[in-house]
């Protein structure tokens, strides 16, 4: 929705100069070409290089973490558009860069969640599957939109986009939520796994050494030897 209709707003609705126009469209391109390179090194540094240890500072934890606080923000940046400011030259800048910087913090953590969470392929496959489908369904707002668009008239429209960014920030949080829990379990699932196999090899390593048998049945199983 805002890469669709931000223009038509800006320019039709709230009138904003071409001066202005060609300003914000300058300062924008700038700042996408910075954003991306900072933000991901931003992002790689503060999930993989941590002071912190143990499984509740894991890297994949602190993307989660990471995409649960800037995705209400990034929902928040989304309807600032559709309200007009007393300098719509500003708010053009000021909407374009926020909304562009938390989609790509959003990007960069999500994508590298997909790499961080699913070693195999087929792991990554059904991920990959799961995204796709849900940004087609994502996408069913986009044709809805059409049917209350009016630029003479936009209480409709701003309903509906409230609504929109609502959903949006319920939903990183409770998706969020919901996947650090599944992650969490995950690990202490195979922990568990982990310990008991640890054991069984100790155990089996302590059986299988004649030097740490009991001094008696050492003795039984010398005298069992000797007799046969």
């Amino acid at each position: 929705l805002f890469l669709v209709y931000h223009v038509d707003v800006f320019v039709s609705v709230y009138e904003i100069s071409q001066s202005a126009f060609r300003l914000g469209e300058v300062v924008f391109l700038v700042w996408n070409s910075v954003n991306d390179p900072l933000f991901g090194w931003l992002s790689d540094r503060t999930a993989l290089h941590s002071k912190h240890s143990g499984p509740g500072h894991d890297a994949v934890f602190r993307r989660i973490s990471a995409i649960k606080r800037c995705g209400p923000l990034f929902a928040a940046s989304f309807l600032l558009l559709w309200y007009a400011w007393p300098w719509p030259g500003l708010q053009f800048i000021v909407c374009l860069c926020l909304y562009d910087g938390f989609l790509t913090v959003i990007d960069l953590h999500h994508t590298a969640l997909l790499a961080d969470m699913a070693i195999t392929l087929a792991d990554r496959t059904r991920l990959e599957f799961s995204c796709s489908l849900f940004n087609a369904i994502g996408t069913l707002s986009l044709f809805a939109s059409y049917f209350v668009w009016d630029r003479t008239h936009l209480l409709s429209f701003r309903l509906v986009c409230i609504l929109l960014g609502i959903i949006s920030a319920l939903g990183f949080v409770f998706s969020s939520s919901v996947l650090s829990r599944a992650y969490r379990q995950l690990n202490v699932g195979s922990a568990k796994k982990h310990d008991d196999a640890m054991v069984i090899d100790s155990t089996t390593a302590w059986l299988g050494s004649p030097s740490t048998l009991p001094s008696s049945l050492s003795s039984s199983s010398s005298s069992t030897a000797e007799a046969t």
